[in-house]
């Protein structure tokens, strides 16, 4: 083998496959909008999301069963009180 086919051999053709796999893995990095950092201003709408949106607004069974027309007293969840 010559120098050359040694260089290509072990070197230009690892250097091409690492290249290869981190433009794939970079791409989307590259082509995506800036992320929201902590901080930012937020200039979109607010969405709300439910896991179930047919039921958003609805009482629950146990509220309605004793006639109670006052907001429920169960606390709890990420922004609830303990």
């Amino acid at each position: 083998m010559s120098i050359l086919e040694t260089i290509l051999v072990f070197v230009a053709i690892p250097l091409a496959v690492f290249v290869f796999f981190a433009l794939v893995t970079l791409r989307s990095k590259f082509a995506s909008r800036p992320r929201y950092r902590p901080g930012q201003a937020w200039d979109y709408p607010p969405v709300w999301w439910s896991a179930n949106p047919e039921g958003v607004g609805r009482r629950h069974a146990g509220d309605a069963e004793h006639g109670d027309t006052a907001p429920s007293k169960v606390r709890g969840g990420a922004s609830g009180n303990w």
